[in-house]
């Protein structure tokens, strides 16, 4: 099948399990099981806004910004930049989500969060206070050179 038939038949699958009250975390067991790759899901669940409705649903039942952040990561198999849009939509802040987002991350490249959190984080949200929690936790990473991009500093 071709990649347009993969988004396809992903597409249809959610609709039908979402027809039927599937939550989002059993769509992606599901769509896994159909032998669906990991990016057609991050799209088809992208399109869908389904981390940022399964944060916020999980944020108005009194969950911890963590145990969200690992039921996205591990139920409901959102990449990390994923993670860091769905808590902003939630209505935290930049720093905020770096706060929570960065100690999670572990060996793997903050630069997905960074990127989310910065460039697309909330108009009102403190750049400095997030260079800030940037420094802390990943001392590597530096602002941007003026071309707009960010960049891990050589080890």
């Amino acid at each position: 099948m071709s990649g347009q038939g993969w988004m396809d038949y992903a597409r249809e699958q959610v609709e039908d399990s979402r027809a039927h009250g599937e939550g989002w975390a059993d769509i992606v067991v599901d769509l896994q099981g159909e032998g669906i790759g990991e990016e057609v899901i991050a799209e088809v669940l992208r399109e869908r806004q389904a981390w940022a409705e399964e944060a916020q649903e999980w944020k108005q039942h009194g969950f911890p910004y963590e145990e969200i952040v690992l039921h996205l990561r591990e139920e409901v198999a959102a990449p990390w930049g994923d993670v860091a849009h769905a808590l902003m939509s939630t209505g935290m802040i930049s720093p905020d989500v770096l706060r929570v987002v960065l100690p999670l991350m572990g060996e793997e490249s903050p630069l997905p969060v960074v990127q989310a959190a910065l460039l697309e984080g909330p108009e009102d949200s403190n750049e400095a206070e997030a260079w800030e929690v940037i420094g802390y936790f990943f001392p590597e990473i530096s602002r941007d050179d003026g071309t707009g991009a960010l960049e891990e500093a050589p080890a």
